[in-house]
């Protein structure tokens, strides 16, 4: 999870724990001085059920200097304690048709905690990634504080973000599908190494090095699987390596195209 100066940001779906994806997202011209800046994609898979999911700091009591910082399309609650601010943003549950209500068209709707903020997912809801930014700087001033602001902004990074991930997610799938340690293919469905391939996706990015994938499949394989099956770090180098090199085969025919 995000360690902050704050405290422990937790990611909790109905008040318990939930596997989520976690990225660092990097400063830019309008938050330079960021000390912190993440971006927490929780994947929705509905259920017929109602849902709240929530971003909040573990510990940290209401003050009065926490104050909320809402624009068009995002809602922000903000925390003050002595020199250091901290934001975290949702997307809004204002709808973009102004002829039409939330109840109409949204998915959901959200909520201020006094301690983070939260989605209400309706039980009609459909699949979705709903997304969370946690953003603070550690000597905030009058000039600098609205940094935070942005950097919690959903809306900034969004598009970009689940392109990477919705990318690399494509890289691994298709060499664990290939690897295919157990022989499944062709009689298995094809989505039957699926969440093993999301689960290694959220451990890695597009710049980790192969020892780290190779580190990440063998966790995900072994927890499927079972630790006696041998997923070692070094018994999945080989499949690492081949996702490591469709990375970087992709990343470069993109910055061609640029």
């Amino acid at each position: 999870m995000i360690q902050t100066p704050l405290g422990r940001i937790e990611i909790t779906k109905d008040e318990k724990k939930v596997d989520c994806t976690i990225r660092r997202v990097r400063n830019d011209d309008r938050c330079p001085e960021l000390n912190g800046r993440f971006a927490v994609l929780i994947d929705y898979i509905p259920d017929g059920q109602e849902h709240t999911v929530s971003c909040c700091i573990k510990g940290i009591r209401e003050s009065k200097s926490d104050f909320i910082e809402s624009d068009e399309r995002v809602d922000i609650k903000s925390f003050c304690r002595e020199t250091t601010k901290l934001s975290i943003g949702l997307f809004s549950d204002i709808p973009d048709e102004w002829d039409k209500t939330p109840d109409d068209i949204m998915d959901y709707w959200t909520e201020y905690l006094k301690n983070g903020v939260q989605y209400h997912i309706r039980a009609g809801a459909k699949q979705a990634i709903y997304p969370f930014g946690v953003a603070w700087i550690e000597h905030k001033s009058d000039k600098n504080e609205v940094q935070t602001s942005y950097g919690a902004d959903p809306t900034i990074w969004y598009d970009e973000i689940c392109a990477k991930e919705k990318f690399v997610y494509c890289c691994v799938k298709q060499e664990i599908d290939k690897w295919d340690p157990y022989d499944f293919f062709p009689e298995a469905p094809s989505n039957e190494y699926d969440g093993e391939s999301k689960r290694i996706m959220r451990k890695i990015t597009v710049s980790s090095f192969m020892n780290e994938i190779a580190e990440a499949v063998a966790e995900v394989f072994s927890e499927s699987f079972g630790q006696g099956e041998g997923f070692s770090a070094d018994y999945c180098r080989n499949v690492a390596g081949k996702i490591k090199h469709r990375i970087t085969k992709y990343e470069n025919r993109l910055k061609n195209k640029r």
